[in-house]
Order: C-alpha cells, then structure tokens, then sequence
C-alpha cells in the first residue's frame, strides 16, 4: 500500500514539469528558433554570415520593423491595426506629390507623411475607443480607403528622382550602419522604454489585461487605446519616410502585406493577440526572424511564389503559438 501511494506523486510531478517544459518551449521557442535557424542557414549558405548581407538583411526589415513597434501597441491593449501598410504608402503618395508636383522642399514632405499617419491613426482611435467599433472592421475600412486615396492623388502612376537630403534618409549611412537600421533601432529602444518605463506603457499593459478591471482603477481606457492607434500611425508614417528615401520613389503598390507581416513578427515575438502580454524585444526578434528566412529563400533561390507560401506559414504558425500559449497559461 505504501509503495503504491509513494508512486503518485511522481507521475504528478512529472506530467507538471512536462507542461511546464511546453510552455517554456511556447514563451522562448521564437529565441531558439532563431539563433537555429541562423545556425542552419550559416552552415549551408557561406555568404550569409558576411557583413554586406546581414546589413542588408536588417535593412530589408528596418521599415518592417518600424511598423512593428507600433503595431505592438495596438495589440498589447486588445487591438489590432491592419491599416499599417495603407498609411506607407498614402504618406508617401502624399509627400512625395508635395515635393514632386507641388515642388515643396523635403521637410514639408516629411512633414506631410507623418501628418498622415497621425490622422488615420486618430481615425482609427477614435472609432474603436470612443465610437466602440471593432478595431479590425475600422483598420480594414480605413485600408480600403487610403488605397483608394493612393490611387486618386498619384493617379496610379510611380514618381522616382527625389530630393537629395531626403534620399539621403534611406540611402545614407552612420558610420558603417545604414541610417535606415539605425531609425529602427532608436524606434525599438523608445518604444521599449515607453512600454517598460512610463506610467502610459502600464496603463496599455492593464488595458489590454482587463479593460473593466483598468477602468475601475481609475485608467482612462479609451483615451489609451486612442494614443496606441495614434502612436501606430505615427511609426506607419515614420516607416514610410524610410521605405520612400530609401527607394528613392513612390509606387502605388507600397506597402503591400506589410500588416501582416507586422501582425506576423509582433506574434511570433511573444506578444499576445488577446492582450495584455508582449515586449519590444520579443517583437524585435520576430522581425529578425522574418528577415532571415526571406533572405535565406532569396540566398537559395526560391521561387517568389514559394516565398509567399513561407510567409503564409509563418503568419500561420504565429497565430498556433499564440494560442496555445494562451491554453498553457491557463492549465499549467
């Protein structure tokens, strides 16, 4: 009788420690899996540890990752924004109309972009904390209608050749970094200490927690999904600086998936779509791991179709990571 009653606590104990090892594997695997692919990709492709390509790979990804910080915002308070890759490109079809056919100087342009994105992302605030809209159907209204816009104020057509100082935003350098890789940094470090450090960032995490719960402790609760939507159309507006000076041209078409790519590496990097959960270091590596398994397929020369299937999948398995870390955190 004894040795059959000392025999239950391990089994407990055991079947305890394995969820708990799922749910690790959940909350870090995105950090594992990144250094392994980067490993894997290192051993069979010899030019991806060079320095000209992984600074092309961060890059690639810097104004990704820009919109990233901002999408993380929305979506660490309960929100999501898929109007993200609309505001790139109507910022620069904006800015770009103002410095090409209106022959204003640069920092007008500029300053018009980032004009857009605070406006849609005050649009887009104000409907899901004020008005009690979904946040989805208003970012999918919005995102039909900046295209919309896009084509009317570029009348469809692509505009190449502009300012020097502004190129000089998307084409230059600091030191050996291109400045591009250097705004997304800053943009992550801000965000983070935000997010981290500010009386504003707890108050997005409570929100997302609990939005009753926030609201009885005396938090503004829509005021703070407002500025998360505004602050995502700002970072959207601040990616489209760097997209436009680095490309050193507007097209129609920019800006294209880039919410879900955004959505995608904010997932994978451990934020939660259900609120409540998620950092900007996190959200950073998701972005890396975006970028690596793109340039790996660009390094293996993989059919640009494949690549969409690749992402497809990432987009996929970021959304299953979430929700059994969800399910774990529930029942471990």
């Amino acid at each position: 009788m004894e040795s059959s009653v000392a025999a239950v606590p391990p089994v407990g104990w055991a079947k305890r420690l394995g969820r708990r090892m799922v749910q690790y594997a959940l909350n870090y695997g995105t950090y594992l899996i990144f250094l392994a692919l980067c490993a894997a990709v290192a051993v069979t492709t010899p030019n991806f540890l060079t320095a000209s390509n992984l600074s092309n790979v961060l890059l690639q990804v810097a104004d990704i990752g820009v919109v990233a910080v901002g999408v993380t915002f929305v979506i660490i308070a309960r929100g999501i924004d898929v109007s993200v890759g609309a505001i790139v490109a109507l910022g620069s079809a904006a800015g770009v109309a103002a410095m090409k056919s209106g022959g204003e100087p640069w920092y007008v342009g500029v300053a018009l972009i980032l004009l857009v994105g605070l406006i849609v992302g005050t649009i887009n605030g104000f409907a899901s904390s004020k008005l009690g809209m979904p946040s989805f159907l208003v970012t999918l209204a919005t995102l039909t209608m900046a295209r919309g816009l896009v084509l009317t104020l570029s009348e469809g057509r692509s505009y190449y050749g502009l300012p020097p100082i502004f190129q000089g935003i998307g084409l230059g350098l600091l030191g050996p970094v291109p400045i591009p890789v250097v705004i997304m940094l800053v943009t992550f470090v801000i965000g983070h200490l935000i997010l981290s450090r500010t009386v504003f960032g707890r108050q997005v995490y409570a929100v997302g927690g609990n939005p009753e719960a926030a609201r009885v402790s005396g938090i503004r609760v829509e005021r703070t999904i407002l500025l998360t939507f505004v602050l995502s159309g700002l970072f959207s507006a601040l990616a489209s600086i760097v997209l436009t000076s680095r490309l050193d041209a507007f097209a129609p078409s920019m800006g294209t998936g880039y919410e879900f790519s955004a959505i995608a590496a904010v997932v994978i990097g451990g934020t939660s779509l259900y609120g409540g959960q998620g950092n900007l270091v996190g959200t950073l590596v998701g972005v890396l791991l975006i970028g690596v398994i793109n340039n790996a397929l660009n390094l293996m020369g993989v059919s640009a179709y494949y690549q969409d299937v690749a992402r497809g999948g990432i987009i996929f398995a970021a959304v299953l990571f979430d929700t059994l870390r969800k399910r774990y955190a529930v029942n471990v």
